[in-house]
């Protein structure tokens, strides 16, 4: 290999300098030598770290922020060739000694592609030299729609600037913009790393990136290919480690695949190009339409923010009437022709509104709230506020607020203050530590008998800073006076949790006269500055007069979902038995917690269509729901399934009577999951698809365990079953003859199919009926209805009643049967059954699982 030449070549092409003559000869090269492609892939790797920090120029200093080392001034006096020499010698080092900032890693000549262990980013060194890198905000999570988060408490949320970081979500819209304004709409289910404002790296998912010219040069990684942006919008679709497609909206793009045979491709507007788990090209239609796009997140904002804020309009009657409720401010405009109407005035809408309890309005401007059309006031000025009064005292009280922070301007932001000076008094406020004047920290304090103590004086960590301010929010706090105890929200999360400390005196709470944005103090509190306005827009004010558990709180944070209590009786329709009283309502996540003395009867009616029931949602929490009547349908959401056991939660859902229309069903899904569906009557519709690969049942996936069991009614689906994906064990069993069918892709346009993978069993138990079979149908023709048992799925047979002898069909299929290994579980006697795929229609292909007993 003539490494000069290669290295000539090289230049050109990374300068773009390449003419179909010089093309051709470095291809060659690359193709004739592994040394030239392990060189080639060293080389353009390295070329793209040096473009992220400008440093694309051979004659640019190695270090921006001054002069050379000496070493590297003399190695720049060399020729190119030598520099490079040394620029691959210490790219080594940078790369693969533990660089964090990137994250992940990849190999010449393999596939290897991994997260770090450690996902957020870090300061590295070299020979123990000043850090090379430190935290840098990279990129902006510009929107999130209908999003899932993987790990929601420790998700982005939107307008948050990014370090480098791991994304990981099951379903929805997000859009990224990097520094350097490339913009990327990632769909889920999705992993990403960004890694800086010039690369990320998609382990899963479908995305778009539109790369402006001064992210020229952008580079995109995945398990089986790079690609680097030329000036280009292009789209791409990840599936892990098995396929990837790439396809050219406009301008041009550079894929570079680490395998022997293809290590460099160009690809122009309207070409695509899908990626093979052995990294070859294989050229395929371009299909760019059907990527998610920036027009795809706009539409889609719009619908949930429509559909937000009719999900907050229906629940306003519920908060208006909880028997708890005291005060309700929800800055509607009211009424010209009401008796009374002043536009100074913000009506209290509980139902256990007291005289005196309406807010009077000093000051504030009228404003738009979260959504187009919610009014909201804003508090620009010192004197701004809204005073009002609520007489009592409270064992117990919780306040939730919905604000939008302008600015943390002084040592004290008022939220919610007392001024009558005497115990219980409270005082709720955003104050600022003096370590750091620009990151605000929630403060509730109550007055004590002999003033104020520090006892009752409760801080939350510094969490809202600059990058809250101009985004909506909601801060809850809840004082339990039996306890003592104060926890404070922002956005439903718990952010801080602190016991009184106070040895006697009472622990209720006074409000009588309040001022929600400011304080009037009528007494001199030395030390500290009296004026505390708040700066910003609230839009949304409510005081409830018992303490709010952290389901309730997020029940009322999240306005798309409703949170099983169970508390009144177990009765699905009795507002008491949810969580803040909001029953569920039309597109909501619906989720069934609390225990088996808590369980949860849907018996009768029609439920409004909502996305998706989940029961067992959470590590260490355990759902059941019974359906004995009535219709429950969650089909709302396409791209929402309904789920027994997630998230290390154990759910068991047994359905005796009723019709439960379902957009598809995973029953225990992830690891230390497990889930439960019994069907004994009833219907049971299974109208969508996880995925075209996963099907409508999902049973045991991810390293989880889940039974689906049917003894009656009938069970139909649009799409296949799928037992033990990804690691998991799955477990379908048939008992006896009662079920009136079993019906697999029976519904709509979709193929039915089975998948069978190892570990996963197939149960069926003969009554003296015989045995309800299973049809997986074929609608399309096109190769569908598929039967596939892998190696090591399990066939468990037995009786239910007295043994008989006699031969029985489990399963029968349209399609093809493809049979790596089914074989019968330990315990079934093997002197007694035997099983064979028989050939009913002499087609020539089997299409029928038959068992036979022989007593």
């Amino acid at each position: 290999m003539d490494i000069a030449r290669l290295e000539k070549l090289l230049d050109l092409y990374l300068d773009e300098g390449l003419d179909s003559e010089t093309k051709r000869e470095l291809e060659e090269m690359l193709l004739a030598s592994p040394r030239a492609r392990a060189f080639f892939w060293e080389r353009t790797q390295l070329n793209a770290h040096l473009r992220q920090h400008g440093q694309e120029s051979w004659g640019n200093d190695l270090d921006p922020g001054g002069e050379p080392p000496v070493e590297i001034a003399e190695v720049k006096s060399r020729n190119k060739s030598l520099v490079l020499t040394w620029i691959v010698g210490i790219a080594a080092s940078v790369i693969f000694m533990g660089l964090g900032y990137w994250g992940m890693q990849t190999r010449v000549g393999g596939n290897a592609f991994r997260f770090a262990k450690n996902d957020s980013p870090q300061t590295s060194t070299v020979d123990g030299n000043a850090p090379l890198l430190s935290e840098v905000w990279v990129a902006v999570l510009r929107k999130a729609v209908d999003v899932e988060w993987n790990d929601p408490e420790s998700a982005p949320s939107v307008g948050e600037p990014m370090t480098a970081r791991r994304i990981q979500f099951e379903n929805g819209l997000v859009e990224i913009q990097t520094n350097r304004g490339a913009l990327i709409v990632l769909k889920g289910p999705a992993d990403l790393e960004v890694v800086s404002d010039m690369e990320i790296r998609c382990a899963k998912g479908r995305l778009s990136v539109d790369v402006p010219p001064p992210a020229h040069g952008f580079l995109v990684q995945t398990p089986l290919v790079k690609v680097v942006d030329r000036g280009t919008a292009f789209a791409m679709d990840v599936r892990g480690d098995t396929t990837a497609e790439v396809h050219v909206i406009d301008g041009l793009v550079e894929l570079m695949s680490p395998t022997e045979d293809s290590p460099m491709r160009e690809l122009r507007e309207g070409e695509a190009v899908g990626v093979a788990v052995d990294g070859l090209y294989k050229d395929i239609p371009a299909d760019t339409k059907s990527f998610p796009s920036a027009a795809d997140i706009n539409s889609r904002t719009r619908v949930a923010v429509n559909a937000a804020r009719q999900a907050w309009r229906q629940r306003r009657k519920a908060i208006a009437s909880d028997p708890s409720c005291l005060l309700y401010f929800d800055f509607e405009r009211t009424d010209p022709k009401e008796e009374g109407f002043k536009d100074t005035v913000i009506r209290n809408h509980a139902n256990r509104a007291t005289e005196g309890s309406d807010g009077t309005i000093v000051g504030c401007d009228w404003t738009s709230g979260r959504w187009p059309g919610k009014r909201a006031l804003d508090f620009k000025n010192v004197s701004d506020r809204v005073l009002f009064a609520v007489d009592g005292e409270h064992e117990s009280l919780t306040c939730i607020a919905s604000v939008r922070l302008g600015a943390i301007d002084r040592e004290f932001t008022s939220l919610l203050m007392s001024d009558d000076a005497i115990e219980g008094e409270l005082q709720w406020q955003i104050s600022r530590p003096q370590s750091d004047g620009s990151i605000g920290r929630l403060q509730f304090g109550r007055w004590g008998s002999t003033g104020w103590h520090a006892e009752d004086d409760f801080l939350s960590k510094p969490i809202i800073g600059p990058q809250q301010f101009g985004t909506w929010m909601q801060l809850a706090f809840v004082w339990d006076g039996e306890t003592g105890v104060c926890s404070q929200y922002v956005d439903g999360v718990l952010v801080s949790r602190n016991s009184s400390r106070a040895l006697s005196g009472a622990r209720y709470l006074r409000t009588g006269r309040l001022e929600l944005g400011n304080w009037t103090p009528r007494f001199e509190l030395a030390g500290s500055s009296v004026v505390r306005n708040f700066s910003g827009r609230i839009d949304e004010f409510v005081m409830f007069d018992r303490a709010f558990s952290p389901e309730d709180i997020l029940a009322f944070q999240d306005l798309k979902s409703a949170y099983w209590k169970g508390s009144h009786s177990d009765e699905w329709n009795h507002p008491a038995n949810w969580m803040a009283g909001v029953s569920p309502l039309r597109s909501d996540d619906v989720y069934v917690d609390g225990g088996v003395e808590r369980k949860a009867v849907f018996s009768d009616g029609v439920s409004d269509d909502l996305n998706r029931v989940i029961v067992g949602s959470k590590l260490g929490r355990y759902g059941e729901l019974d359906i004995t009547g009535g219709s429950l349908v969650a089909t709302r959401s396409s791209d929402r399934h309904t789920r027994v056991g997630v998230a290390g939660g154990m759910g068991v859902v047994t359905q005796s009577g009723g019709n439960a229309s379902l957009n598809s069903l995973q029953i225990g899904l992830d690891p230390q999951s497990q889930g439960i569906y019994q069907l004994s009557g009833g219907k049971l519709r299974l109208t969508r698809g996880v995925s075209p690969t996963t099907g409508s049942l999902d049973v045991g996936p991810q390293q989880g365990r889940g039974i689906f069991e049917i003894s009656g009614g009938a069970l139909s689906t649009r799409r296949g079953v799928t037992l033990g994906r990804d690691g998991g064990t799955g477990i379908f069993v048939v008992q006896g003859s009662a079920a009136e069918e079993i019906k697999i892709g029976s519904i709509g346009d979709g193929d039915g199919f089975w998948v069978q993978n190892p570990g996963s069993i197939l149960k069926a138990r003969v009554d003296e009926g015989g045995l309800t079979g299973i049809f997986i149908d074929d609608v399309t023709g096109i190769d569908g209805a598929h039967v596939m048992f892998e190696n090591g799925a399990l066939l468990d047979v037995g009786f239910s009643g007295p043994p008989i002898a006699g031969a029985w069909d489990v399963m029968k299929w349209e399609g093809r049967l493809i049979d790596s290994g089914l074989q019968f579980a330990d315990d079934v006697d093997l002197d007694v059954w035997s099983f064979e795929f028989v050939d009913t229609d002499s087609s020539g292909a089997a299409d029928t699982l038959r068992v036979t007993a022989n007593p």
